[in-house]
């Protein structure tokens, strides 16, 4: 769960009512006051185009002969869930942010035509419907979510020829606001059309990072093995990060643009790749968490894990059977953009990294509560022991970003169009999902966590390619010669690719359409209909189905066949410990060979199991909105959204989405 943030609900009060008052000032006096009345100064506020400080209270034009320029923006958006969604989540969310840009140009002091500096900032806050929704992360249904809080962004400096033909910038910068640029996409407010673009998803199933000195007696790491006690390698995934593609990101880097002709340019751009930079949010309950997928109740789906919870278990039947500790679940964190340094070194807790939860004194196995290393009974959530680094591999490397484009204009009406192709390079250690195997330990004998097949083809970077047609279809007569019209019916169109032996969404389109001036005498207002589709990968299902066939017993000891139908977490009422002690119902009943706990398996535990994950096929989502543009400095626009398959794998149901926006510049 977020952090309790002080005066944070006074902050978003104060900058709410800011933004009701100016549009209820602006339709009101739009209205009321003396057109012809000279020197008005609400007609005068009302019609000025620095924004709703009326230029910074007038300070606008003496900062700018000084080469100085402030600018910025208030967005308040309302999402309400009409239809579908997870329970135990507001239906209703909202969100805002502020933005604030700096500019100093070099010129009016200085006499350096095309140096500039900027320094930008930003504060977001307000509720979550991704929570509500339990979409993917890029269908999202708003960008606002990401990097909450006040917020460094990109810090650079930037000279510009005076023909435009050669541009370079340095400093602390994102690559998101120099590549893939698509105006019109950014009218949309469902994070996939407006940012992610679909780049960016998940990269593989994370860094394995093995921990040689646990064992599974539990005796200290580093201790010698013993006959009782035999060693294996425990092991957990960290988390990997996926290309930071939004606004949120930023690093050391520069970018150079070149345009050899007037209507082509050629831009590169060199950063460097931070791990670990996103926010991580409380970790939610989801329809595969739940039953009939996992031991927890399914009233528990929507709501959140913290670590330590004790919550019911249930059986392959959905009856509750007892109580389980969760174990440890990442906690909120949040570094603000202020990672100057980069990633810290990566330091896992290897005194605690294990293969599995401890069990509580009140599951069936209470022997487990002393012994750290322990897999935990088949109710056990499978979550770790606190593994460091908040779950996440920690780790640095090269980002680059390439494209070429071309920008022509076609015919006496001057249809400008964009279209351009590019690629990615994130430079972060990452795993395919296929192959994947059962590893023995490193002496080859029993592994004692390795009931699941892991991935075994590692990665050094992810990439991938895009490509961007944008064009202006047809253009109104303008009522003035000597200018063209903006007015007129505009697409947009995106498509991305990135392998998919390593990324959950390996493919993702857009297409738009946006009708500028649709009403006569409204040409500043503008209505707009978008599809975005992303398709996951098959080998993303294929090592979902590995997981999904376990092992009864541990790689290499005698009839250890995989379990035929569920779960992900799995182990029989009747379990054995390293010393082949059998527990019932957290009784001692004697010791055994693993061939007679497989008869007793075989015989009732195997009809009490869970159901497989399902796969993942594909989400699309629909949106569309009218901007009503009250004046140079504020709009209203009210939309709806249309999401499709919204977790990707059928367990959740469409969803109607309604939404407004409204916005003001400073």
């Amino acid at each position: 769960m977020k952090p309790s943030i002080p005066f944070k609900g006074l902050k978003e009060a104060l900058h709410r009512g800011a933004i009701y008052l100016a549009f209820i000032t602006t339709v009101s006096v739009a209205y009321a006051s003396d057109a012809s009345s000279s020197g008005n100064f609400f007609r005068d506020w009302l019609t000025q185009t620095n924004g709703v400080t009326y230029g910074w209270f007038g300070l606008a034009e003496p900062l700018k002969s000084y080469g100085l320029k402030v600018t910025g923006e208030a967005k308040e958006v309302f999402f309400g869930q009409v239809s579908g969604g997870l329970p135990n989540q507001p239906r209703s969310n909202w969100d805002g942010e502020v933005k604030l840009k700096f500019q100093y140009d070099f010129e009016p002091i200085f006499g350096i035509k095309g140096l500039t500096a900027e320094s930008n900032w930003r504060d977001r806050f307000g509720g979550s419907p991704q929570f509500t929704t339990g979409t993917y992360n890029i269908f999202n249904p708003t960008q606002l979510t990401s990097g909450t809080g006040v917020r460094i962004l990109t810090q650079q400096i930037e000279y510009t020829t005076p023909n435009k033909a050669f541009t370079i910038n340095l400093g602390w910068e994102n690559p998101y606001e120099q590549f893939l640029q698509q105006p019109l996409s950014k009218m949309f407010e469902n994070n996939a059309i407006t940012s992610a673009k679909g780049i960016g998803g998940t990269a593989g199933p994370g860094i394995i990072v093995v921990n040689p000195s646990a064992n599974a007696g539990g005796n200290p790491p580093g201790s010698q093995p013993s006959a009782k006690y035999p060693t294996y390698q425990g092991s957990y995934n960290f988390k990997n990060s996926p290309v930071p593609w939004g606004s949120t990101y930023v690093a050391w880097g520069g970018t150079l643009k070149i345009r050899p002709i007037k209507q082509v340019y050629i831009q590169s751009g060199l950063y460097l790749a931070i791990s670990g930079t996103g926010d991580t949010l409380g970790t939610q309950y989801t329809p595969t968490s739940v039953y009939p997928y996992t031991a927890v109740p399914s009233s528990y789906l929507g709501t959140f894990k913290t670590s330590g919870q004790s919550v019911p278990y249930v059986n392959g039947k959905g009856q509750v059977v007892g109580s389980q500790n969760v174990g440890w679940v990442p906690q909120y964190n949040n570094n603000h953009g202020f990672n100057f340094q980069g990633a810290p070194k990566f330091s896992p807790n290897t005194h605690n990294l294990g293969t599995g939860a401890t069990s509580a004194s009140s599951d069936r196995n209470a022997t487990s509560k002393t012994k750290p290393y322990k897999q935990g009974s088949r109710f056990n959530a499978t979550s770790p022991y606190n593994p460091g680094n908040n779950g996440s591999y920690s780790q640095n490397g090269l980002y680059n970003v390439n494209e070429i484009g071309w920008e022509p204009k076609f015919g006496k009406s001057q249809l400008e169009g964009k279209y351009a192709l590019g690629s990615y390079i994130w430079g972060q250690n990452n795993y395919s999902y296929t192959p994947t195997a059962f590893t023995p330990s490193s002496d080859n004998t029993v592994s004692y966590g390795a009931r699941k097949p892991v991935q075994t083809q590692e990665n050094q970077v992810t990439w991938g390619l895009y490509l961007q047609a944008d064009q202006l279809l047809f253009r109104e007569k303008s009522d003035d010669p000597a200018k063209l019209s903006k007015q007129g019916l505009y697409s947009f169109n995106e498509f991305t690719f990135t392998p998919p032996q390593n990324n959950q969404l390996p493919f993702y389109f857009q297409s738009g359409l946006v009708y500028k001036g649709p009403i006569p005498h409204r040409d500043e207002d503008s209505v707009g209909v978008a599809l975005g589709a992303g398709f996951y990968s098959s080998y993303y299902n294929q090592y979902i189905d590995s997981q999904n066939q376990q092992l009864q017993y541990n790689y290499g000891t005698p009839n250890n066949a995989p379990i035929p139908d569920g779960p992900t977490q799995y182990q029989a009422n009747g379990t054995t410990n390293s010393s082949s002690t059998i527990y019932v119902n957290g009784k001692k009943k004697g010791t055994t060979t693993p061939k007679s706990v497989t008869q007793q398996q075989q015989g009732t535990a195997l009809k009490d199991a869970y159901a497989y994950l399902p796969h993942f096929s594909s989400t699309e989502v629909i949106e569309g909105f009218y901007n009503i543009q009250l004046n140079k400095w504020a709009s209203i626009k009210p939309g709806v959204q249309y999401i499709i398959n919204p977790a990707g794998n059928g367990t959740i149901g469409n969803e109607w989405i309604l939404q407004v926006v409204a916005k003001v510049a400073f």
